[in-house]
């Protein structure tokens, strides 16, 4: 067991696992620039692999607790201070929005872009629907609840500190429910409205099929996990704050399997049952392939990531306990920032270059006559036929990426330079 308790994100987390260390999020994982976190093996598109961007401060002060992305261009991510701060399309996190004066939110879950869940260390909640947040509804009264999943907008379940269950239906929430009565609930994950695995922080596991809790089972003995995160009904992982992870298969949990030993795990989000992420309170990140762990790769020195969302093979974001967010892969951007000077009647080339969003890229561009664009390189290239200053538009577009249940996405940026002909 990690020595002592979190500090409040303490009283936020606490009931869901000791830890000791600086607070860590995972709704925007902070990483340092250019550390690489593996290749994604991905459904039907070509595997991304890349970097996590620089950290960004996006809630200064505060330690965010955890994130939830539904798709690569949504997050929420919640702090101890009561605030959500949410990351939008445009690859900008909003400023904190105080919700919930007083209390740590503790956990958010969005199943879509219109919808969210967060809970807090005083057993109430908070909804986000259709871009408003609605008033504090106190659901749990005097428990901290730890954890919140929602597989849709209709269908949610949250644990708490006293081994109690809460569900939602769409309409209102049910009365606290003893499953896993004296022991602290530390996690929840729900991939569908038929299935939920929890653990709790003294080692045991139980599922939820959609009525009914299973007995608890200890699945980690002497051990404290921290997280569970299912892709499916068959495929669940859970970490601990020993190092150790466990998998799920539908039937069973394997035996603990240390894979960051000493250092303890904080968060995981698994996409497929091919790819999982894992964070640790060292700024670590390891991945799973549904066979074995990478090595932990270093992404955020000197700084605890305690939250974790990753929506698509293609997308993460996560959160520490400093107010950093950052997400895999950074944003797209086009990096070349001058064109060189052409002659008229003389062999032009220039070659564009970008960074961020998911390779391959396309290029396109408005040039002046006598110059084209490769479209697969961003190589300018041509003989310029007038003479003069003109303008270059470019735009760059990255491939699309499957989001689950909805059509392919992608990113495009656009950028003007400066193109001098003598």
């Amino acid at each position: 067991m990690v020595d002592g308790l979190r500090s409040i994100r303490g009283v936020v987390r606490a009931l869901r696992v000791r830890r000791g260390g600086a607070a860590r999020v995972v709704v925007a994982v902070v990483i340092a620039a250019g550390a690489a976190l593996a290749t994604l093996p991905i459904d039907g598109v070509a595997s991304a692999s890349g970097s996590w961007s620089s950290p960004t401060l996006v809630d200064s002060g505060q330690a965010l607790a955890s994130v939830s992305c539904p798709t690569a261009k949504f997050c929420v991510a919640v702090d101890g201070a009561g605030n959500a701060v949410v990351h939008k399309r445009n690859n900008t996190w909003e400023p904190p929005n105080l919700l919930d004066p007083g209390q740590a939110l503790s956990s958010v879950s969005c199943p879509n872009t219109l919808a969210c869940m967060a809970v807090d260390g005083a057993g109430s909640l908070l909804h986000y629907q259709y871009g408003t947040w609605l008033r504090v509804l106190s659901i749990d009264p005097g428990q901290a609840l730890s954890s919140v999943s929602c597989a849709t907008q209709n269908s949610c379940v949250s644990v708490d500190g006293s081994g109690n269950a809460l569900t939602y239906d769409g309409n209102a929430w049910s009365l606290p429910f003893g499953m896993d009565i004296g022991h602290s609930l530390a996690a929840v994950s729900c991939p569908s409205v038929n299935f939920c695995a929890a653990v709790d922080t003294t080692g045991d596991a139980l599922t939820y099929d959609g009525s009914v809790w299973s007995s608890p089972t200890v699945v980690d003995s002497g051990n404290t996990p921290s997280a569970v995160s299912c892709a499916t009904a068959t495929l669940c992982v859970a970490v601990d704050g020993s190092g150790n992870a466990l998998t799920y298969d539908g039937t069973a949990w394997t035996s603990p399997t240390g894979i960051d030993p000493g250092i303890a795990l904080d968060s995981v989000a698994c996409v497929t049952a091919m790819l999982c992420v894992v964070v640790d309170h060292s700024g670590n990140a390891l991945t799973y392939n549904g066979t074995s762990w990478s090595a932990p790769t270093s992404i955020d020195p000197g700084n605890a990531v305690d939250g974790l969302s990753c929506p698509t093979v293609n997308f993460c974001a996560a959160v520490d306990g400093v107010g950093n967010a950052l997400t895999f892969p950074p944003p797209l951007s086009i990096t070349t920032t001058s064109l060189p000077a052409g002659s008229v009647g003389h062999t032009y080339s220039a070659p564009l270059a970008a960074s961020g969003g998911n390779p391959p890229y396309r290029w396109l561009a408005r040039l002046p006559r006598g110059l084209k664009i490769n479209r697969a390189t961003g190589m300018i290239s041509g003989t310029p036929r007038r003479s003069g200053t003109v303008t270059v538009t470019v735009t760059l577009v990255d491939q699309k990426i499957k989001v689950a249940r909805k059509l392919p996405t992608q990113d495009r940026v656009t950028k003007t330079l400066s193109l001098a002909i003598s």
